[in-house]
């Protein structure tokens, strides 16, 4: 496998995409088709990635904080004395924000029982994906009816360089959607309480001064590089189409590398200048960045306002497999915390 590793590497690599061509499909096991604007390269990526700018530009993203934080709020005020934080808290907190910035409140049910993955899998441990696509064919089915202003509603009448969308494109931009920031954010969300846990000082930091909280969610993202890698074609080396050679970027290496972080293995909430790209790099850095950075924050706020302390219970579920990065939460399966008003 060949890996592209460090700051320098990584970013020339994902501003090459004639090099590395994000023109693939990923997932092949669970979709038939490719995940957009992601999975393509420009002019198409430019042409779809503004089709969906208006829902997660920064300016109408900042509109939403408001109803945001009404959902953190409700969600932190149920909770009683230990709290299943991966789902009860995180998952919840992104299906009902993605409601509200989607316009399709009537979906976050259904969103949510796809778990913080979107695929499901099934008792033999294959993954599978079903569900999506039914729940695809039937939206976009009432849309042809029904037409709606809603997300995805207008990409049912979008043109992309002058012709409709055809029925796997408008599916692999929803997809993107719904599939990309979830298991993510869940982890965002999961570790900074899982680290707010076992560093006493930093909490207390962040409850004297909760204007530090938008630099500890920068520094807890860098840290935990939630999206450790993302694979390209090296169109370089490949020679058969059918058979493409693949480069991975690591952005964890990126975000761990001692030429740009000093002890890129701590957490400092005093880090300044955090050159972190955990969002990606590029005309593919993640189109949901506002919407994630955003979520994260009214979750610590309120948190942080209702509960004075909490310890990780041993009934929770962490993964830690990333080889070189063995100190790095690699996945929640689930965050259980004992609180403490």
């Amino acid at each position: 496998m060949n890996i592209i590793k460090g700051s320098r590497a990584v970013r020339e690599a994902a501003r090459d995409y004639e090099k590395y061509s994000s023109d693939l499909q990923g997932d092949q096991d669970v979709r038939d088709y490719k995940q957009l604007p992601l999975e393509v390269d420009p002019p198409d990526h430019t042409e779809m990635r503004t089709l969906l700018n208006p829902w997660f530009s920064k300016e109408y993203v900042a509109t939403l904080e408001p109803e945001f934080r009404k959902i953190a709020k409700n969600l932190i005020d149920s909770f009683e004395d230990e709290v299943e934080i991966t789902h009860e808290l995180a998952l919840q907190m992104i299906v009902q924000c993605l409601g509200v910035t989607s316009g399709r409140p009537q979906d976050v049910q259904e969103w949510y029982s796809w778990g913080p993955d979107t695929w499901i899998t099934d008792e033999d441990g294959i993954r599978h994906g079903d569900h999506l696509d039914r729940y695809l064919k039937a939206t976009f089915d009432e849309l042809d009816e029904h037409p709606t202003d809603d997300i995805f509603g207008v990409l049912n009448t979008a043109e992309l360089a002058g012709r409709k969308l055809t029925r796997k494109e408008k599916y692999g931009m929803a997809n993107l959607v719904l599939a990309g920031g979830r298991d993510t954010v869940v982890k965002l969300m999961s570790g900074s309480l899982w680290h707010l846990a076992n560093n006493k000082e930093h909490l207390n930091k962040l409850k004297a001064e909760p204007e530090l909280i938008p630099e500890f969610i920068q520094e807890m993202v860098r840290f935990l590089s939630p999206l450790p890698m993302m694979h390209r074609v090296n169109t370089e080396e490949t020679t058969n189409p059918e058979q493409p050679v693949f480069a991975w970027l690591s952005f964890v290496s990126a975000n761990h590398d001692t030429e740009i972080f000093d002890e890129p293995e701590q957490i400092k909430l005093d880090r300044t200048s955090n050159r972190h790209i955990a969002f990606g790099y590029g005309r593919h850095t993640c189109i949901g960045i506002h919407l994630a950075q955003l979520e994260a924050k009214v979750v610590l706020e309120e948190w942080l306002q209702r509960f004075s302390d909490w310890e990780v219970l041993p009934t929770s579920e962490l993964m830690f497999e990333l080889e070189d990065y063995v100190y790095i939460p690699s996945r929640f399966h689930r965050l259980d915390l004992a609180v403490t008003y």
